[in-house]
């Protein structure tokens, strides 16, 4: 395998020292997945350099894909590094890996800077960072890979997220489905198409292009902990039952003949809710409702 790989390497680098033009593709304003529709990007005063709007990721190549994604990820070039907005304005080390998106630190418009050897990725942009929390969905067949907002997750501090399938929010027996942020960008997580246990808090991948399934109709909470952050591998939990969160709402105690209390999706207490999701409890039950 490694003799298998050293000659890939070593085809790609000598097919890039005569290569007069770099190929892009991925998400991102002008950009397209679709096959052979490609951003072509000539060389240019000893660098390949573009500057894309609403950009998140995207992969590039010394050869276009019209032949196929083989072809054109056999001399795809990666640069890990990118998606830390430490190394904003910094040459990030390329290798030759074709199954992974160069992933940026938050959507916006990205200058994109190639020396003409290849070895590194510069980026920089002038959008500034995101302020407040990522709104995460529960995505998949269940409701076409939307994000509406009756399938968002609850946060109160951006980083473990809940939401409870209720009878209402079930997820169907071997109904692919991910966690997911409306752009597929910064929150993306698969466990993979396989059994899910219940009750361990598992890593999920981020950008995981298998999706995961339910063994059985599915209602329960699920938890997501983005414990290395956006654009890392988190940690979700699949409980079988509705659970009491640990925090936020889950602390209001009540009895069973307690009044009708509304919440937002932060957590906050509305006493008369109207046009939007909000959070009903009554006594120990808590439940997703929409009004309008």
């Amino acid at each position: 395998m490694k003799k298998l790989y050293s000659a890939i390497a070593l085809a790609a680098i000598a097919f890039s020292a005569s290569a007069q033009s770099l190929y892009f593709k991925g998400a991102g304003e002008g950009l397209s997945w679709d096959l052979g529709v490609d951003l072509e990007v000539a060389l240019a005063n000893g660098n390949y350099t573009v500057t894309i709007n609403d950009l998140t990721q995207f992969k590039v190549s010394t050869v276009g894909s019209a032949d196929g994604w083989d072809e054109f990820n056999t001399y795809a070039l990666y640069a890990a590094e990118l998606s830390d907005k430490a190394n904003l304005g910094k040459p990030c080390a390329t290798t030759i890996n074709g199954y992974e998106n160069n992933n940026l630190p938050w959507k916006g418009e990205y200058t994109i800077v190639i020396p003409a050897d290849l070895s590194t990725i510069t980026v920089t942009t002038t959008t500034p960072e995101p302020t407040g929390f990522t709104a995460v969905y529960v995505r998949g067949g269940m409701n076409e890979w939307g994000s509406p907002e009756d399938w968002q997750m609850t946060t109160t501090d951006g980083v473990i997220y809940y939401f409870d399938c209720d009878e209402a929010h079930m997820i169907p027996a071997g109904t692919e489905f991910k966690i997911a942020d409306a752009d597929w960008d910064a929150i993306n997580y698969s466990a993979g198409d396989e059994v899910i246990p219940f009750d361990e808090p598992l890593p999920w991948n981020y950008n995981n292009s298998v999706n995961g399934v339910m063994s059985e109709d599915y209602t329960g909470t699920l938890k997501l902990n983005l414990v290395n952050g956006p654009r890392k591998d988190a940690e979700v939990t699949v409980y079988p039952t509705i659970i009491d969160w640990q925090g936020g709402v889950s602390e209001i105690i009540a009895d069973q003949n307690a009044a009708t209390e509304y919440f937002n999706l932060q957590g906050v207490r509305v006493a008369n809710p109207e046009n939007g999701l909000f959070i009903k409890r009554v006594g120990n039950t808590v439940t997703k409702v929409l009004v309008k």
